[in-house]
């Protein structure tokens, strides 16, 4: 069964985590630019997707600072023991500039065989999770959130 509310910190980073029926709702704040503070949120959001035995996982991203290039979220999927987030679906929401970040993290995690998509609209990231390609995350009648969210 998923998580109850909590939040962790390192440094500038915070996560705050919240059950989304079985699935995972993270939001991602504060600064990750160095390699160590971006392995350290990762590794901490994989942790508990999988302690949670999470059907999937909503990544909303409001974090600040300058953004991550391919070669340095390279570095740290590389360096992350991720095989758990590898069974469940992972949404990511961001606006711009974040957008384009999230955008070549999902294309490496799409690489490496996840099921991974990237919105700019947090109800349409539950939809995608709930029904999207890779099969559902949710089985028929459970407790989803339908209520339209918008991350502005």
């Amino acid at each position: 069964m998923c998580c109850v509310e909590s939040t962790w910190a390192a440094g500038e980073c915070r996560l705050a985590f919240r059950a989304m029926g079985s699935a995972l709702r993270v939001e991602i704040s504060g600064v990750t630019d160095t390699h160590q503070s971006r392995l350290a949120c990762w590794t901490r959001l994989t942790e508990e997707a999988a302690r949670c035995q999470a059907s999937g996982v909503l990544a909303v991203d409001a974090r600040e600072g300058t953004l991550a290039s391919p070669g340095q979220w390279h570095d740290v999927l590389a360096s992350l023991d991720i095989d758990a987030l590898r069974t469940m679906p992972l949404a990511f929401v961001g606006r711009w500039p974040r957008y384009t970040e999230l955008e070549v993290l999902n294309l490496s995690l799409i690489e490496r065989g996840f099921r991974a998509q990237v919105f700019d609209d947090e109800a349409a990231a539950e939809r995608w999770l709930r029904y999207g390609e890779h099969g559902g995350a949710w089985p028929p009648g459970d407790h989803f959130s339908t209520k339209a969210r918008s991350n502005t």
